[in-house]
């Protein structure tokens, strides 16, 4: 992962030198190019939730209620930004990040529970609107801006902690909202940009099948149980820097 991060900056850096052409504006469409495909890396926040556990067993009732924190770690992705008709486009992108550990702690004993982290594959689907500078007789470079909103798909793989009991280590999916905005500056002849990206999945997580889990580890033990899990949606954000290849 921190190869493949590597690779990209070396990429990036040995790109045209964003000062180094002094000619006029690129004579591109208003609206920019057609079509932009951008690799990059980036970097994921630590995030948190709340959760609220109720679990039945037989006639008796037991609460809980955990934080529970996910370590910030390394992103990997890339984009498609397909502009459709003057300043409207979409964009499509698949990211990878890979979190360290994973922290819950428990109000009920006041104990912190330790395990190793999970890995965030993301796609997503997003409407977008083009925003561009306007020109100037001194300019030579077009800042351009995109903000984007659309639906996105998050599934949480957990490593394979041997700690961790195999019925709660299976991957998840988990809806989100994704919103953000993209900023980029032209390099070179124009084909090739600078991109910084700062986005939002605001992730709904699967409260359903992880009380069913629950459930299967005390079935294990011989018990029936009947859990409820509510936890509140969390920002998961991504920094992001890419190289942006763009077609007419």
């Amino acid at each position: 992962m921190k190869r493949a991060a590597f690779t990209v900056l070396a990429i990036l850096a040995a790109a045209p030198s964003i000062g180094s052409a002094q000619g006029v504006l690129s004579s591109e469409p208003v609206w920019g190019a057609r079509v932009r495909v951008t690799p990059f890396v980036g970097q994921a926040p630590s995030v948190s939730r709340n959760e609220r556990w109720v679990v039945l067993t037989g006639g008796d009732v037991s609460f809980g209620e955990f934080d529970v924190d996910l370590a910030s770690g390394p992103a990997l992705g890339a984009s498609v930004d397909a502009r459709l008709v003057e300043r409207i486009g979409l964009i499509g992108s698949v990211t990878y990040i890979s979190r360290g550990q994973t922290r819950e702690f428990s109000f009920l004993d006041g104990e912190f529970f330790v395990s190793e982290g999970s890995t965030f594959l993301t796609g997503k689907l997003a409407l977008a609107l083009r925003l561009r500078e306007a020109e100037s007789d001194l300019q030579l470079r077009r800042l351009t801006a995109t903000v984007f909103a659309g639906p996105a798909l998050v599934r949480e793989s957990p490593s394979s902690d041997p700690s961790v009991n195999p019925a709660l280590r299976g991957s998840l999916n988990h809806w989100a909202a994704n919103f953000g905005v993209d900023g980029e500056i032209p390099m070179g002849d124009g084909r090739l940009a600078l991109q910084l990206g700062l986005e939002d999945y605001y992730t709904f997580w699967n409260t359903t099948e992880i009380a069913r889990r629950n459930d299967r580890v005390f079935a294990q033990s011989g018990l029936t149980t009947q859990s409820t899990l509510e936890s509140n949606a969390s920002h998961q954000l991504l920094i992001r820097l890419g190289l942006s290849v763009r077609f007419q």
